[in-house]
């Protein structure tokens, strides 16, 4: 089975001076490959690498990179996994999704939607809303599956049903993206925190 390993959790805090701290959770997944879903602000670089090497890995090691969207947040230190191919969706509807090989300067196309397998106990789940192109990933663990989310849900609090996001693509897909992966996760690593075990409805 796959481990998960969240290496920065991520922040998203407004400061005094009315600008935004934020980047997001980059989470490592451990299983035939090794993988990183987002890659966080700036601020993150050397706390990924730390996390890394903790875990007896370099940035080399990295094998997939799964970006859930691309703001900012969480895309600034894809530069580091100069090894890794990277998988992105760029586009919403019938937009299959990208596959870069950075090292060879090429793209193409892959299809990135539900039950895609990108390597053992690691599958896509499209879930739109925050963004039309957001993806999450599903990995298979001990502990049951976890949801690497994204903005999808940025927060624990956002795992709660009631409360509607301040900002997104389609509120509509949102609530649908929400309440599918709750009905499938049994853990959530939210776009912006560390990793919550979900509460079943009795």
């Amino acid at each position: 089975m796959a481990e998960v390993k969240v290496l920065v959790e991520g922040d998203h805090a407004r400061l005094a001076d009315g600008r935004l701290q934020i980047g997001s959770t980059v989470t490592l997944i451990k299983t035939d490959k090794n993988i990183i879903v987002d890659t966080g602000s700036f601020l993150d670089k050397d706390k990924i690498i730390e996390g890394l090497k903790k875990e007896g890995l370099s940035p080399e090691d990295i094998d997939l990179v799964v970006l859930s969207h691309l703001h900012l947040d969480h895309v600034v230190n894809t530069y580091l996994f100069n090894n890794a191919n990277i998988f992105y969706k760029l586009r919403g509807g019938s937009f299959a999704g990208l596959i870069g090989f950075p090292k060879e300067g090429k793209i193409k196309r892959f299809e990135l939607v539900d039950g895609v397998e990108l390597a053992k106990d690691v599958s896509i789940l499209f879930t739109p809303g925050h963004t039309e192109d957001m993806i999450s990933v599903l990995v298979n663990t001990l502990k049951g599956k976890v949801a690497i989310t994204g903005d999808a849900i940025d927060s624990e609090k956002m795992s709660q049903m009631d409360i509607q996001p301040a900002l997104c693509w389609d509120l509509e897909e949102f609530n649908k993206s929400r309440d599918k992966i709750l009905k499938i996760a049994d853990y959530i690593v939210p776009g912006h925190g560390d990793i919550f075990k979900v509460e079943k409805e009795l």
